[in-house]
Parts: structure tokens; sequence; C-alpha cells
């Protein structure tokens, strides 16, 4: 007991997350500052550990827009630091260590990308296994996961996967720093008591992400072609009961612990008329083949972005180089459609700022096993240039020296 927090609590592993939170935020001249002076920086945070005088200061709340409007709570950069560090050493393994393999959120190595691919790979197996029966499937979230969470309930969870008692008091005064925005006869009456995790923060993304995990095993016994990611549950399978079934436990195991759940779309039959997840719209053709499609908002929404920016350009807010950062993140997001909307919108950004847009092209693998499509096989190998092919060495007198042999 204690190995976990001494060696989250030293100057080389703070120094780490130092290093490791000023990735994206270089911009702010609070983070430079606090990398530049780097080593008196992280002193100060260990001295206060070590001393047990470091507080928690209270996150600034920010608004959050897009792709739906929300409120977020972006901790201090002292803080940020000091949780990095506990993720590091124990915080992130000891919540992920019984994830199943299909919760694909806040977790390393996986992410939208492979949640898109595990979603064609479910639907391509459920073709195969029965080329024209329906596919049924449920699309179902969580109605305001972070501000409706009890924080009783996040402790509870801590407590049970935390296998180092000493990180307990920094992750209780995380959730602590969190307000309730409601009324207060309004909590005074709530079973659950106070509600509300900061969307922003590291140890509560892993938290929310980790508290439905039995829940998963307990799906995950009965319905093969069920993923999460986050608060966003995506139910597939030929079978309705199966969907009614898991659709039913969902709304059990939610109600139990203070959460509502939400139905997106209905049951839906897959070949009909398709369905969202992750903003991208999944279409099953009768043959067989997986199309994926942008949202139905997202060209609009990325046009009113490109005019906004240009009116920045135009007051000399912002610089071509920020635009060409924003237009190079669109294009990777709308390369999993195809070409036809990449296309459209270069031709809408070439005449709203008069000149063609500069971005690198990736190419990505949405079918099979992605990572071996550009390797060659152990046996082949690279053709020698032709100086460097050995020649086949023949004694004078020999056959096949050039004469014949006497």
């Amino acid at each position: 007991m204690g190995e976990q927090f001494n060696k989250a609590a030293s100057l080389r592993e703070i120094d780490r997350g130092n290093r490791q939170c000023k990735c994206g935020v270089s911009r702010k001249t609070s983070v430079m500052d606090s990398y530049i002076h780097g080593l008196s920086f992280d002193r100060n945070i260990l001295d206060d550990i070590l001393a047990g005088t470091y507080r928690l200061r209270p996150g600034k709340t920010v608004e959050i827009y897009r792709p739906k409007r929300r409120q977020a709570v972006a901790p201090y950069y002292r803080d940020r630091v000091w949780q990095r560090a506990m993720c590091n050493n124990g915080v992130y393994r000891d919540l992920t260590r019984s994830a199943i393999f299909d919760n694909m959120a806040c977790q390393k190595g996986k992410g939208t990308d492979l949640a898109l691919r595990r979603v064609i790979g479910f639907l391509q197996r459920l073709h195969r296994e029965a080329p024209g029966a329906p596919i049924y499937g449920k699309h179902l979230d969580i109605h305001r996961f972070f501000p409706s969470t009890p924080q009783a309930e996040v402790k509870r969870h801590d407590r049970e996967w935390i296998t180092e008692p000493l990180f307990i008091p920094y992750l209780d005064e995380i959730i602590d720093s969190i307000p309730d925005n409601r009324p207060e006869e309004d909590t005074a009456d709530d079973p659950f008591g106070r509600r509300g995790t900061g969307l922003g923060s590291q140890i509560n993304q892993l938290n929310q992400v980790t508290i439905p995990d039995r829940l998963d095993h307990d799906l995950k016994r009965f319905c093969r072609f069920y993923i999460r990611y986050n608060d966003d549950f995506l139910i597939l399978d030929h079978d309705r009961v199966v969907v009614d079934r898991a659709t039913a436990l969902i709304d059990e195991w939610l109600t139990a612990h203070g959460l509502e759940m939400v139905d997106k779309a209905g049951t839906f039959d897959v070949r009909k008329t398709g369905f969202y997840f992750l903003r991208k719209k999944f279409i099953l053709a009768p043959g067989g083949k997986i199309i994926l499609r942008l949202h139905r908002n997202a060209m609009r929404e990325e046009r009113r972005t490109l005019d906004g920016m240009k009116r920045l350009l135009d007051r000399g807010e912002i610089t071509m180089r920020k635009v060409e950062q924003h237009y190079q993140s669109w294009v990777a997001n709308a390369e999993y459609c195809g070409d036809a909307p990449i296309r459209a919108m270069d031709k809408y950004y070439t005449v709203t700022f008069r000149r063609k847009p500069n971005y690198k092209r990736k190419r990505r693998y949405l079918y099979g096993n992605f990572k071996k499509r550009e390797r060659t096989s152990p046996r082949s190998g690279k053709r020698k240039p032709e100086t460097e092919s050995r020649e086949r060495s023949v004694e004078p007198g020999r056959p096949g020296a050039g004469g014949r042999s006497h």
C-alpha cells in the first residue's frame, strides 16, 4: 500500500504529467509559463502534496456549442498535472481493467476510428449469418449523463475499483468541487443526493465511462453485437426479442442508479432505414456493402464555420494557417464517407477564400485488419538492382561457361 502514490508523488512523474498536459494547449501563456519554469512549478506541486496542503481549485465553467450545447468544467492547469500523474500511476489501470473491448471511449488504443470499424464488422457478420434476414437495432442514450450522475455513485465506484487508498481523498475532492446547479430544495428531496460530474476532467471522464461496466458484462452474455461509446448504446441482432431484452435491462439499470434512458430512434431495421451512430449514417446495401454518410447537418455546419472564419480572417483576428488547420481536421473526419463531400466542400472553400485548400489525405481502412494492409508477405522481398545482382560464377571449360566442354 502506498507504492502507487509514492511513485505518482515524485518529481519525475509530475514533470511527465506537465509535459503531457501541455500538448494541444501550448498556445496559452499560463501553460507555457508553467512549462518554461517546469522544475520549480513541479516542485511547488510536490511540496504541497507531501505537506498535505494541496487543495483543488474549482474549475472554470465553459460552454460547448457543438455538436450540441452543454456545460463543461475546465480544471486549472496545476490540477490537471496532478490528475495526469495519478492516472499514469494506477488510476487509469484500475478503472479500466475490467472494461469490455466494445467500451470504446477515453481509453488507449480506442476511439471513434475503432468504433466505426467495429460497427462495420458487426454488420458484416450479421449479413453473412443470414443474408436476407432483417437486422434489428436500437440506439439509446443517457439523458444529461454528466450533470445527472449522482456523486455518491461515483465515490462508491472509485472505492470499489481503486487499489491505492491514498488516491481516494484526492478523487473525492475532484467530485466535491463540482457544484449542483439545482435549487437546494430539489437537492434535499433527491434520494440520490448531489448530482453532477464535470465534463472536462480526465478522472471524471474515466469514471463516467466505466460506471456502467457491470451493465456491459450483463449485456454481453446474451447480446453479441453490442457496443457503447460513453453514453451512446448501440444494439444489433437478428432477433428482435434480444434487442428488446437488452433495452429493458439498460432501462432497469439506469433507473436503479438514478439515470434516465433516451430512445433516440426506436427499433429500426438496418436494411430498410439505416441508422446514425457517432454522427455517421450506416447504410447496409442488399449485397452486403456498408456505406457511410456524414450527418445530415455536417455540411451545413461546416459552411457556416468557414463563413465565420472568413470574417475573422478579414478582421485580422486569425491567420490563414488557423483556417487550414481547421479544414484539415474536418477533411480527416469526412474521409470515412468517401470523396464526394470533400470535393463539394473544396469548391465552397475555394470560392470563400479565393484559393485552393491545402491539406493532406490519409487513406483510412474501414474494412478488415487495417494494420496489415500495408505489410508485405514475410516471404516476399524487394527486387535488387541489376548492378547488385550476383552473377553466376562458372569455371572455364565447364558447361554453362559460354563454350563447349571437351
